[in-house]
């Protein structure tokens, strides 16, 4: 794992993503936020890291494929949309999440999510996000995506 990844090293971060870095969509996202943490304030944790222990965190692993889940400043876990709207909020970009407090949309996004989140691969293709050098991006089979492939 990346010195990043350490549970140990980010006692004191402010707030931690654990995500899907073999999902090209949800990498490229995390990691454009990173980019744009100047003060160091979002810690990125790869699920798909083949040393990485969800126990560690206290969720089981399918779980965390199927939600993003971000530990916030206070400790408390959002999971899914909340979880991506702290991370916008971590990194000085939370006024990008308006339109989720408009009536209606935090659930319509929410209800979005939960069919994304396990087709994640399947949208990132759509979307036109590919792993360098792949010729396929893999397959979900019922509903759930390879973390590894």
């Amino acid at each position: 794992m990346s010195s990043d990844s350490i549970p140990g090293q980010l006692a004191n971060a402010q707030v931690i993503a654990l995500y899907d870095r073999a999902c090209p969509l949800c990498r490229a996202e995390m990691h454009r936020l990173k980019a744009g943490d100047r003060h160091d304030r979002l810690r990125l944790v790869d699920i798909a890291d083949p040393q990485f222990d969800a126990a560690q965190w206290g969720f089981e692993l399918e779980a965390l494929r199927n939600s993003l889940h971000v530990r916030a400043a206070d400790g408390e876990w959002r999971i899914g949309v909340p979880g991506i709207a702290e991370a916008y909020r971590a990194v000085g970009l939370g006024w990008l999440t308006w339109p989720l407090r408009v009536l209606g949309a935090g659930r319509l996004a929410a209800r979005a999510y939960r069919w994304i989140a396990p087709n994640r691969h399947r949208v990132s293709r759509w979307l036109g996000y590919r792993e360098a050098g792949q010729d396929a991006a893999p397959h979900c089979d019922d509903g759930h995506c390879p973390t590894h492939y």
